[in-house]
């Protein structure tokens, strides 16, 4: 399209954007119209020229001298209309050019017969400026039009001579050698302007070609760059949400979604720090659910998980919401109270805690009742770092556990030394079943009536070299505690069998040998197969072995107990109820033991005296026990008096220190020695 820019349109503001214009087309486009711009006021001034010389000083006819003004007035107008028009370089060109042919035309027809070969000169000077143009395309316009308009004068005119004085001549020649050499001059000088302009062109060409090419790959960069940047920013995202993930993984428990013990600690460095500064005190409170490892053994990883997710949100909706709870690990919580309270509220705000978790739970497995042992430990006198105060109310939740579970307690300094002795304990009772420091005493037991040996108890004893002896009951319960009596237990069966089968075979008095099972024994699946192996080991008569069990067994789950003690009872072993009548004994379920023997607890026995109800109780459990076809066995006889009771009453054998404390082996034999026989 032609240049839309706004500008004066005057030839010497045309001249100077021509002479500053590199491109082509631009420069072509100025030529032409710098052509139309003188073409036009010379049209109309010969309009009006051909009015005053032909009219006034040739005499023409009028007519035809307006037609012919007319003509070159419409010329001159469709040069300016031309020149107005936004049209294709091209266009603009050919059109100007055509519009020329025309205008040489008509002054060849209308004005030869006038002026004569004159009018070559008109044709001569298109010709000229045609050549100082960028494109030759008005010189074959004006060429072919002169060669047409050359024809007509030729054979369609009369050959009339013209005569003219030699400066006509004169002047048409040098008209001539001005307009050759400045058309000459032009020519050259568009030319190396064209040339320059090329070459600019070329390389503002190559150069937009270039950036053309830098565009695109700046296109295919910017591309990239744009995934590259989403595909970072979703890894920016997939790593905020990764520290975000190793944030909870670092200071929260994966299982309930607590503090866990990091952000506990951290907790406790900064409370530390600060109530030094203060002087001020807060609480930590140690939380250990009751039974947890029964439940978690016995029903299932699963089902414990259940129990501590429920139990964690029941306690998250219990506590302050100023404190801080959290899981350590396992089934053990820690509160941090951070309120400044005194002891009494502490003890208030958690015994709170206790009544309220104590209830029943439940779960997407079945419904329990939950309780919880607490220790508490008070910044700075139980502790001056996170550590201590942990092990402070750690060492306080263990004595409430010793004290039944279920309890609270504040830690005292003496806690620390049990606790110390506990390890000390636990470290030599696991030497001693190492080193087998254990051996067994035996004492016997007797018929009411006669006297005679019914047979032997069997019951442990530990010869320790750094506290001498130590009674059963102070450290059966360590070793059930620390997994030891099922190894203990085995052991005691195994010996007890093995030198009651010698003594048999010696004396053949058809005695029974009755041996001790722990609870924990009894809830290990392979506690009958144990059984067998020791029978079958030591080739001994099972209805001569009686395990003695204790109440508590069937605490837990009544009917997998009652499943085994009919196993044990289909291998012709007897059976024996411990601690009768000290536990939690239901005739619902009593009268579905496969029991042989009741013992009546010592603690019944102590108490008979003519004054105490004792008297009436252990007659009603002699007659409970026969009813049961139990066979009675009182233990802790130590006088006349409670044995004239238990003969009265029917009791069927006695044991205690009256007829014999627990004895050697050399010392088991001599009494058989003297026992009357069978």
């Amino acid at each position: 399209m032609m240049n839309n820019i706004k500008f004066k349109r005057t030839i010497p503001v045309v001249f100077d954007l021509l002479n500053a214009e590199d491109d082509p087309a631009q420069i072509l486009y100025y030529q032409n119209l710098i052509t139309c711009m003188w073409a036009s006021p010379l049209l109309f001034l010969g309009a009006l020229a051909n009015i005053i010389v032909v009219y006034f000083f040739w005499g023409g006819n009028l007519v035809e001298v307006l037609l012919n003004s007319g003509i070159f007035l419409l010329l001159g107008l469709s040069f300016e209309f031309i020149s107005r028009k936004e049209l294709t370089i091209n266009l603009f060109d050919h059109l100007v050019s055509l519009t020329q042919s025309i205008t040489l035309a008509f002054i060849v027809v209308q004005y030869y017969q006038i002026i004569g070969p004159a009018v070559w000169s008109v044709s001569f000077v298109m010709i000229i400026l045609s050549l100082m143009r960028l494109k030759i395309t008005m010189l074959y316009y004006i060429a072919i039009t002169t060669f047409v308009c050359g024809l007509y004068v030729t054979f369609l005119l009369p050959v009339d001579g013209f005569l003219f004085s030699p400066v006509y001549f004169l002047i048409q020649n040098l008209l001539f050698c001005f307009i050759f050499c400045l058309a000459s001059a032009t020519f050259y000088l568009n030319l190396n302007r064209y040339d320059k302009a090329v070459v600019r062109l070329n390389a503002v060409t190559s150069q937009k070609e270039k950036i053309a090419r830098l565009y695109k790959k700046l296109i295919l960069t910017k591309k990239t760059l744009t995934v590259q940047n989403q595909e970072l920013q979703a890894f920016n995202e997939e790593i905020r949400k990764n520290e975000e993930r190793l944030h909870f993984l670092a200071y929260y428990d994966g299982l309930t979604e607590l503090p866990n013990r990091k952000m506990i600690l951290e907790r406790l460095h900064l409370l530390v720090n600060l109530s030094e500064n203060e002087k001020a005190s807060f609480f930590i409170v140690f939380i250990d659910l009751d039974n947890f490892k029964k439940i978690n053994d016995t029903m299932g990883h699963l089902y414990g998980d259940d129990y501590l997710r429920y139990t964690a949100k029941r306690l998250k909706e219990l506590v302050h919401e100023d404190d801080l709870l959290g899981r350590l690990g396992g089934d053990e919580f820690a509160l941090i109270i951070q309120r400044n309270i005194k002891e009494d509220a502490a003890y208030n705000y958690v015994e709170s805690l206790r009544n309220e978790l104590c209830d029943k739970i439940k779960t997407s497995c079945s419904e329990f009742k939950v309780s919880a042992s607490f220790g508490i430990s008070v910044f700075p006198q139980d502790g001056k770092d996170p550590i201590e105060l942990l092990n402070s109310a750690d060492t306080s939740m263990y004595k409430a556990k010793e004290l039944g579970r279920n309890n609270i307690q504040f830690f005292r300094p003496d806690m620390k030394e049990e606790i110390l002795n506990k390890i000390q304990m636990e470290s030599l009772l696991l030497k001693a079943y190492e080193n087998k420091e254990f051996f067994i005493e035996y004492q016997p037991q007797f018929n009411a009536e006669d006297h005679r040996i019914r047979g032997f108890e069997a019951l442990i004893r530990w010869d320790s070299p750094h506290y001498g002896r130590v009674a059963p009951m102070n450290f059966i319960p360590l070793a059930e505690e620390m997994g030891l009596i099922i190894g203990i237990g085995h052991w005691v069966l195994l010996t007890a069998c093995h030198k009651f089968k010698e003594l048999d075979m010696r004396f053949d008095q058809n005695l029974c040998v009755s041996v001790n099972v722990s609870a924990v024994q009894m809830r290990d699946k392979n506690f009958v197969d144990t059984v067998k192996n020791v029978l079958s080991e030591t080739s001994m008569d099972p209805r001569q072995l009686e395990l003695e069990i204790t109440e508590s067994l069937f605490i837990d789950n009544i009917e997998e107990t009652i499943d085994m003690l009919n196993e044990i009872k289909a291998l012709n072993v007897r059976i024996s109820l411990d601690d009768f009548g000290t536990g939690f004994s239901s005739l619902s379920y009593l009268r579905r033991l496969p029991i042989d023997t009741l013992k009546i607890d010592k603690s019944f026995i102590d108490d008979l005296s003519d004054q105490d109800s004792s008297i009436r109780i252990v007659g009603d459990i002699i007659s409970l026990g026969h009813n049961l076809d139990a066979h009675i066995v009182a233990e802790g006889i130590e006088n006349s008096t409670q044995l004239d009771y238990l003969k009265a009453n029917n009791c069927d054998c006695i044991q205690g220190f009256m007829f014999g404390k627990p004895m050697s082996v050399k010392d088991m034999e001599a009494l058989l020695q003297k026992n009357p026989l069978k």
